[in-house]
C-alpha cells in the first residue's frame, strides 16, 4: 500500500493522465493507487473504481451495480450473468454472495514501458458500457413475480433488444459518457 507521501507509480500516473484526456474527473483514495468516478449512462449512475498495480504491471477497473440480490434470486442472477459473460471479451460480471452486490471487472497487464492511457480509457468505456447494459435486464429480473421467474427463458430474455442503451456516437460527437 502506498503512503500518501510516496511517489505515484508510472502506472496509476498514465491513469490519471488517461482521464485528464478523456475529461473525467475523480477522486484520489487516499493512500492508495485507486481513482473513483461516478458517471451518468442511460440507464444508471455508475460508481466507478480504476486501481493500478505496479508490482504486477497491471490496471483492474471495476464497477458495482445499484441493485442487492436477495438469496431468494441469487440462482437466476447467477444464470443472468453467466449467460452474458459467454458474450463478453473484455471483462466480466461478478456476483459477492455475501453482500448481495453484481459487479462488473475488466483487467490489462501492461508490458513495462509501454502503458497506452488509451487501453486504460477503453477499460472504463467497456465497465460502464457493460454495466449500462445489464442494469434493466437485472432490474426486472429482481421485480418478476415467482411464477414468471419460472418460464422465463434467460437465453431469448437477453436477446430483448429494447433493454439495450443506445449505441453512442462514435464520430466527432460525445464519447459514451461526460
Amino acid at each position: 500500500m502506498k503512503t500518501s507521501t510516496s511517489t505515484p507509480s508510472r502506472l496509476f500516473l498514465a491513469v490519471e493522465e488517461a482521464f485528464a484526456r478523456m475529461k473525467w474527473s475523480g477522486r484520489q483514495v487516499p493512500d492508495r493507487e485507486v481513482l473513483e468516478a461516478d458517471f451518468e449512462t442511460h440507464h444508471t449512475r455508475v460508481r466507478l473504481h480504476v486501481q493500478a498495480f505496479p508490482e504486477i504491471q497491471a490496471v483492474s477497473v471495476a464497477t458495482t451495480l445499484g441493485h442487492t440480490v436477495p438469496p431468494s434470486r441469487m440462482g437466476i442472477v447467477s444464470e443472468l450473468l453467466m449467460r452474458s459473460n459467454l458474450e463478453l471479451t473484455i471483462g466480466a460480471f461478478e456476483l459477492d454472495y455475501d453482500a448481495g452486490r453484481v459487479m462488473f471487472r475488466a483487467s490489462n497487464v501492461f508490458p513495462e514501458h509501454i502503458i497506452p492511457t488509451a487501453i486504460i480509457g477503453s477499460l472504463v468505456h467497456s465497465a460502464l458500457a457493460e454495466t449500462d447494459r445489464l442494469t434493466p435486464f437485472l432490474t426486472l429480473i429482481l421485480r418478476m413475480p415467482p411464477e414468471e421467474l419460472g418460464r422465463l427463458n434467460m437465453k431469448l430474455f437477453l436477446q430483448r433488444e429494447d433493454l439495450l442503451p443506445p449505441v453512442p456516437d462514435t464520430d466527432d460527437g460525445p464519447s459514451l459518457l461526460s
